[in-house]
């Protein structure tokens, strides 16, 4: 890492490795996805939503915003999505008496995702895990903690 930030057009190795971040998350989504959507029939944003549900006491979620949020989704986003997932019988909505918008995982898409965590687990082993070596998982999670911490505005990574 260098102190000074130069403001030079990149050079051919800089953009090699701003390319190579950038496509190996899209890549990793397409592989994993690629399999597991035709297995579970859960899309890939089908997957995130039921994952959060999953965590959640009972499997629900009360509060549009704080899904949204955990999603990194706009609430737009979400409410559009989730009116599809509860057509085709993945999440059931509903209003406390308060008006907050209650949001649960139906028995379906529970029963689906005590196979497809672990199908999406073996997924992920094979296809980034099986990859790399010990040295190069903490170096991957080093440098995604640095960025993360910069994106969320920590004060020790502010420029």
């Amino acid at each position: 890492m260098t102190d000074e930030i130069s403001a030079a057009p990149l050079s051919d190795d800089e953009r090699a490795v701003w390319r190579a971040a950038l496509t190996l998350g899209e890549d990793l989504r397409a592989l994993v996805t690629g399999e597991l959507t035709p297995r579970t029939g859960l899309s890939q944003p089908d997957f995130l939503v039921l994952t959060r549900l999953q965590l959640a006491p009972e499997h629900r979620m009360a509060g549009m915003k704080a899904l949204a949020a955990k999603l990194e989704w706009s609430p737009s986003r979400l409410s559009h999505h989730l009116k599809r997932m509860q057509t085709r019988g993945l999440v059931e909505l509903a209003h406390e008496a308060d008006g907050q918008l209650v949001v649960g995982a139906t028995r379906e898409a529970v029963r689906i995702m005590e196979t497809a965590t672990l199908q999406h687990a073996r997924l992920v082993r094979q296809f980034l895990l099986s990859q790399v070596t010990e040295g190069e998982r903490r170096v991957l999670l080093d440098v995604a903690e640095r960025i993360r911490a910069r994106r969320q505005g920590s004060p020790e990574q502010r420029d």
